[in-house]
């Protein structure tokens, strides 16, 4: 398996979840299609520290946002493949597609390409390249209500620092082959506007790995996209990332910077976890902290989490969450989150 594909795997899309990265689809049985997904709820009491209340929840998506999918390939002949991944997002606690009503159905993934020696060229709706590379390099990986950067960097309710989707539409994505342990890709997400050929998204990320240690760049720039609107027109991103795992424990850390012009709003977020194989298990840590300037008024987020998830069986996992956040102005508060997670 190849480099790309372990760091998916890294990010915790497993063998029942490769559809989710373009790179892992060409390692699907030739020929014929395969279904997979992941079915996560939780029950918990949450509340953010900037909410006036706190709510009892059962919830789909802690660990991992449910999901189901088909994928398939084809063997071309010469080296070379077809492949394709349909996938949709699930509120498994309501039975509802999608991560809200606006998500289309196949919204995870929707994507068909060719791959050979020379990478591989994929088109349609794809994941973020920013956004799998925030999963990868934090002990609570892809986890989009539990872990503390994917909240700060992505979730509306923590005013994310990053604009946009997590999902691209419209979108061409080259990926290169592995070499000497980096692998690049490159996206380009048109925006469909008449008369107007500049409204488009980029995206550029190098991935390297070594035996125990990986690292990534990405850097993008977005003008189609969920909070893109007048008066916002667009917004630059960056971020490094880097993990060691040291058998014993694995640690982990994170910068971004964002810049947005339009409001004159810049933002920083570092975060910082570490893994530590505990039984049938492993406990998480991670710290994030968000610094935002602006015109009128600077403010800082702190939110830390602790975890445990233990493993049943390879598809079957249990897992206990406590967030603790801050925001400038507002009391320190706590959730807690409790959890089953099923992989097919």
């Amino acid at each position: 398996m190849d480099m790309c594909a372990r760091a998916c795997l890294a990010a915790g899309l497993t063998a029942a979840s490769l559809g989710a990265c373009p790179a892992l689809a060409q390692d699907a049985p030739t020929g014929g299609a395969s279904i997979y997904g992941v079915l996560d709820q939780y029950v918990g009491s949450l509340r953010r520290s900037d909410q006036p209340g706190r709510t009892r929840v059962l919830n789909s998506g802690g660990m991992t946002t449910s999901f189901w999918g088909m994928r398939g390939t084809e063997d071309l002949g010469g080296g070379l493949r077809a492949f394709f991944a349909l996938e949709s997002f699930i509120q498994a606690d309501s039975g509802t597609f999608g991560r809200t009503s606006a998500d289309p159905y196949f919204s995870r993934n929707s994507y068909v390409g060719l791959g050979g020696a020379y990478g591989q060229l994929s088109l349609g709706r794809q994941t973020n390249a920013l956004y799998a590379a925030t999963g990868n390099f934090n002990p609570f990986l892809a986890s989009a209500n539990l872990s503390p950067v994917m909240l700060q960097v992505w979730n509306t309710g923590y005013n994310r620092a990053v604009l946009g989707d997590s999902v691209w539409d419209n979108t061409i994505q080259y990926t290169s082959p592995e070499m000497a342990g980096f692998r690049v890709s490159a996206a380009y997400g048109l925006g469909e506007v008449a008369d107007r050929p500049g409204r488009h998204n980029l995206n550029l990320t190098v991935n390297y790995a070594n035996g125990p240690f990986a690292a990534v760049i990405s850097a993008q720039q977005v003008k189609v996209g969920p909070g893109l609107a007048a008066p916002i027109a667009s917004q630059k991103a960056q971020m490094a990332g880097l993990s060691y795992d040291f058998s014993l424990v694995k640690v982990y850390g994170q910068y971004f910077q964002t810049d947005t012009p339009d409001t004159r709003t810049r933002t920083r977020t570092a975060q910082f976890g570490a893994a530590v194989p505990v039984g049938a298990g492993r406990v998480m840590a991670s710290v994030a902290r968000t610094q935002r300037d602006t015109p009128l008024a600077d403010a800082s987020r702190t939110t830390a989490a602790l975890g445990y998830d233990h493993y049943l069986s390879k598809r079957t996992d249990l897992y206990a969450v406590y967030l603790s956040d801050r925001l400038t102005g507002y009391a320190r508060r706590g959730s807690l989150a409790l959890g089953v997670r099923h992989r097919f």
